[in-house]
């Protein structure tokens, strides 16, 4: 069986390794458009952005791949699939045929259609080149430019700040990060970069961009024609969906596939970024789907179609779950948060360490965790058995969370909903 993978990043290298481990007798070849072999991305706005790593983690070096007879193709595109005759175009003139196909196209950074926004002085952070560029530009004393408060953003501006730039942040909306956490800790974030000197500015924009003649870059704001050493853009991702949509797949925000990952097409897979998948992890709203760009969905969901291809069962989904670092915080997210939730803290968000359990229809469905990453992985307990402690015990600082277990006279009833008259109180 020959098997193509496209897309040589944290969710393709893992298809790769998985189906490998399982199927020693398959054809696998993984194709990927940078000159990288896989490595790991968080790492590039933590870690390599602020020089205290040399290189991002690998994910299959090459020759680990010549060791584990994966042929790899980096620096090559596919221009287009042809399902018919099971072929693939490539950049090079080539084609490369397969039995099964697996796109893990990723994506690229979303860039505004802003005049001037592809001159010099304007970085993107999405690959490792980006972060080399980007490094080699943060220095103490300059001024940057970081256009959305997501969490690329805010992470470069951290990173800026501590190496002694002056930093400006300019979001669109008017709170930061208001995709994937609360109101609470979009004014948790906005209150600590205001703390650390960042000139954060919400509900802004940005109308054009200009070189100048002394190397500089000057913005035209919301409020006023400004100069900067550098900006950077961090607004989000775009799918990379164009290979699927141009051969007739399904696409509705990310590739629509099945839990296993296939495609309408039962010799296409998807995995990673790119995939738009059924939600079905305990305590997941029923039939509800979503696109999730993170580290662990990108390499669980590889596993999960690299089993698939080698024809093993599907295992159970795990729980969303990201992670931020900035300054001296560490942020951690569980789930998907909601706005209508019912709310409760734990911990204390002056001193830097909290944490906001999230109830909906009395079950736990979503934690935010800041310096709090004992709770974090007790909660990930608790909601995959369907229990937790009431409202009450989770407030109480006295309440030791690690000695918690349900009362039989209270366990909860098929479904997993546990204490629900607490909430009302």
């Amino acid at each position: 069986m020959k098997t193509v993978i496209v897309g040589a990043g944290q969710a393709g290298a893992w298809v790769a390794r998985t189906l490998r481990s399982l199927r020693p007798d398959v054809e696998i070849t993984l194709v990927g458009s940078e000159a990288h072999a896989p490595y790991e991305r968080p790492s590039l706005s933590k870690g390599l952005l602020s020089r205290v790593e040399d290189s991002p983690p690998c994910l299959l070096s090459r020759s680990q791949a010549l060791a584990s007879d994966i042929k790899t193709r980096y620096r090559i595109e596919v221009q287009t699939i042809d399902r018919k005759d099971k072929l693939l175009r490539l950049s090079d003139g080539g084609t490369l045929p397969y039995d099964k196909l697996v796109l893990a196209t990723g994506g690229r950074a979303r860039l505004p259609a802003i005049p001037g926004i592809t001159l010099p002085g304007v970085h993107t952070l999405r690959t490792l080149d980006d972060a080399i560029a980007l490094r080699d530009k943060i220095q103490a004393g300059k001024r940057m430019l970081v256009l959305g408060g997501g969490w690329i953003g805010l992470e470069v501006a951290a990173t800026a700040k501590q190496a002694g730039m002056q930093v400006t942040v300019i979001e669109g909306g008017n709170r930061l990060c208001s995709r994937s956490v609360p109101p609470e800790v979009s004014e948790f974030l906005l209150d600590m970069h205001l703390c650390e000197g960042i000139d954060v500015q919400l509900n802004g924009s940005v109308s054009a961009i200009s070189a100048s003649t002394s190397g500089t870059v000057q913005a035209n704001t919301h409020l006023c024609t400004q100069e900067f050493d550098l900006i950077v853009v961090g607004i989000g991702l775009q799918p990379n969906t164009a290979l699927a949509e141009n051969c007739g797949l399904k696409v509705d925000n990310g590739i629509l596939v099945d839990s296993y990952g296939r495609t309408l097409d039962p010799d296409i897979y998807a995995a990673g970024d790119v995939t738009n998948q059924p939600c079905t992890w305990q305590g997941a709203v029923p039939d509800s789907r979503i696109r999730l760009e993170s580290w662990v969905n990108a390499q669980n969901q590889g596993i999960a179609v690299g089993r698939a291809l080698a024809g093993m069962e599907l295992e159970a989904q795990d729980i969303p779950w990201f992670w931020s670092d900035q300054y001296d915080v560490n942020l951690q997210v569980l789930g998907i948060p909601s706005t209508e939730a019912i709310t409760v803290q734990r911990g204390s968000k002056q001193d830097r360490a909290f944490c906001l359990f999230q109830f909906t229809e009395s079950r736990l469905s979503a934690v935010i965790a800041v310096n709090m990453a004992r709770e974090l992985k007790l909660a990930k307990r608790w909601m995959k058995a369907g229990i937790c402690p009431s409202p009450t015990q989770l407030s109480d600082p006295e309440f030791r969370l690690d000695k918690f277990k349900p009362k039989a006279s209270t366990a909860p009833p098929e479904g997993g909903v546990f204490e629900a008259t607490a909430m009302a109180g």
